[in-house]
């Protein structure tokens, strides 16, 4: 925690969670959550040595004082203004188009080094919240448990984390959000929207086994609403195919999805991918899936797989529980985040300027 500087404003930052902004604190006081009680206590760590004190402060929370006052009680990691312009990264996709599926992915391949080829780091920067994400969503992910869909109203950030690259520090929030909120049209249901840096747009490739129809020659509700409520066409994005396994014999996903992780960044095989995943939806007939293609200044696509197969029913009598028989096996769900931290300056260099680019 660094001393106050006198006459100098405090850093103002926007909220990931109500998106109002406010000046940030620079106080001794920070939140401590107990976990006995579930509440947060708030201390004073002036008096303390500076090694207590930056222990503390790495576990601590400040609240967000929400200026707009429309908002539940929330709070942000005490070292959140510590570091580069934060990145709030929004999942947005219909019902059933495996947003959650996908998150968890990526965020298990990038604790496990998966970013480390491009020079790129992942630490938790909410503790606590990274426990609740493992818990509810990696583990249960890694025992081959299909994962529930994400709840109805649910406003706070699924995980962030603290991204080093040579770009430098930035924390990382993201977001997944219900089909069903993202398609609402009721402005609180999906205010995270407005404080979105970058976004990652989900359709699901053909989705018999569970719509009973194909998802591609419908409407896209959430694409259309979240185009219409993202700020402005500045923000990098990225629309990512998801459960491409099913086009595992399919051209031209068959090509990608056997090229499995890539190790390094080239500007003209993201350009070659994006075509190819542009002519696919075309296709396909899913014209309102390639809006964001036409809205966004910077836009790559990909074919990305979170899993690797389907998941099967577990219990004839609860068709809801099913599990993947031959566990998961994750494919290129890092590819559409290298892009987003390339568009973003946190992985640097020509090849990185020239992602997303036309």
């Amino acid at each position: 925690m660094s001393a106050p500087q006198q006459g100098r404003p405090p850093r103002v930052v926007r909220c990931p969670v109500c998106a109002d902004e406010f000046g940030w604190p620079d106080d001794p006081y920070i939140s401590l959550h107990d976990e006995r009680n579930d509440r947060f206590e708030l201390v004073d760590v002036s008096s303390l040595s500076p090694t207590k004190r930056d222990n503390l402060v790495r576990k601590g929370y400040r609240q967000c004082p929400n200026p707009a006052g429309d908002t539940p009680e929330h709070y942000l990691p005490a070292t959140y203004a510590d570091y580069g312009d934060p990145l709030v990264i929004g999942l947005v996709g219909a019902p059933i188009s495996g947003k959650t599926h996908l998150l968890t992915a990526m965020i298990r391949q990038a604790y496990l080094n998966g970013l480390a080829t491009h020079g790129v780091t992942v630490t938790a920067l909410d503790v606590r919240r990274h426990k609740a994400f493992r818990e509810y969503f990696i583990l249960p992910f890694e025992r081959g448990d299909q994962l529930a869909g994400t709840g109805n109203g649910i406003v706070e950030a699924a995980d962030i984390l603290l991204v080093r690259g040579p770009g430098g520090q930035r924390p990382v929030t993201f977001f997944d959000v219900a089909g069903e909120d993202l398609e609402s049209t009721d402005p609180r249901a999906n205010r995270f929207l407005m404080a979105t840096t970058a976004v990652i747009f989900v359709h699901a490739s053909e989705d018999p086994l569970e719509t009973g129809r194909s998802s591609g020659r419908s409407e896209n509700a959430s694409f259309e609403q979240a185009v219409a409520q993202l700020p402005g066409n500045r923000l990098p994005a990225v629309i990512a195919v998801t459960k491409a396994d099913r086009l595992r014999y399919v051209p031209p996903a068959d090509r990608w999805l056997h090229r499995g992780d890539e190790t390094d960044l080239k500007a003209d095989r993201v350009r070659a991918e994006s075509r190819d995943v542009y002519a696919y939806l075309h296709q396909a007939g899913a014209l309102a899936s390639l809006r964001p293609f036409d809205e966004f200044a910077r836009c790559t696509l990909h074919f990305v797989s979170a899993s690797g197969g389907d998941a099967v029913p577990v219990d004839p009598a609860d068709p809801t529980k099913k599990h993947f028989p031959h566990g998961f096996h994750p494919t290129r769900v890092l590819e559409p985040l290298v892009s987003i931290l390339a568009m973003t300056g946190i992985i640097t260099g020509p090849e990185a300027d020239r992602v997303g680019r036309p």
